[in-house]
């Protein structure tokens, strides 16, 4: 699905991406690490916001850099960090923009009918016609995440990047988020990548994780083999106690 080869980016004469070669595939992988490990870096290298990278970044065996805008958008979206928006778009308006680049592919009425679709998942029909900007952060959230699925709601085989998409959110909106995500890897066998801080959601949501440290792989594989407490220390340099339940590891610094 995506393939990146000796990938490193440098900004002002600091390496932020350090020679990195991975492949992610179907499910969700979750990107964590200590604030400045690289995690938003790498992301936004791969959604295509950097490209001033050395290395290869390929997707379904196609280097990124050879497809055309529209023609990607089809095929994967991502959602960053911020959630501003200086205009006073409606809810509506907001998740329709996810739609654009299907817009000549598909009629006004199927691309209306996957945005009313969406809303209804991220349970935000009643917000339709508010103001974006008069609604509080976990609403502004909800409606963003709303806009990039909207992006590739139809589509198989699609590429979803979320950077830290639950920062906002509180604990029953974050489970229906991972249950929705699962629900489509299911149902079209989509691709998630997804920049965490939370360990546990980490744990217990992911198919892979990946563990990164000053711009490099620290290690990569099944969320038991690299949520060790011995691994954990080496990255975040701080003592991590873990206690095992029936379906959830908790992560602990006390």
């Amino acid at each position: 699905m995506m393939d990146i080869k000796e990938l490193s980016f440098n900004r002002s004469n600091k390496k932020i991406i350090n020679n990195i070669s991975v492949s992610f595939n179907k499910g969700i992988t979750s990107i964590i690490g200590p604030n400045g490990a690289g995690k938003t870096t790498l992301i936004k290298c791969m959604s295509g916001l950097i490209k001033d990278y050395d290395g290869e970044i390929n997707f379904k065996n196609k280097n990124v850099s050879f497809y055309r805008s529209k023609e990607i958008a089809r095929l994967r979206s991502f959602a960053l960090q911020s959630n501003e928006v200086n205009f006073p778009f409606s809810v509506k308006e907001i998740v329709g923009m996810g739609r654009y680049s299907h817009s000549d592919i598909l009629s006004s009425f199927e691309n209306e009918k996957i945005v009313d679709d969406v809303i209804n998942e991220f349970f935000i029909s009643h917000l339709s016609n508010q103001n974006f900007n008069t609604l509080s952060g976990g609403e502004k959230q909800r409606v963003q995440l709303a806009r990039v699925f909207s992006q590739i709601w139809d589509v198989e085989d699609g590429l979803l990047y979320l950077d830290e998409p639950i920062s906002a959110l509180d604990f029953n909106h974050q489970v229906k988020l991972f249950n929705l995500i699962k629900s489509k890897i299911i149902s079209h066998k989509w691709s998630v990548i997804i920049v965490l801080h939370d360990l546990q959601v980490a744990s217990k949501f992911s198919d892979n994780v990946l563990l990164m440290k000053d711009g490099e792989i620290y290690k990569h594989g099944k969320p038991n083999e690299v949520l060790t407490k011995e691994n954990l220390f080496d990255v975040y340099e701080t003592p991590i106690k873990i206690i095992k339940t029936d379906d959830l590891n908790i992560y602990s610094i006390f």
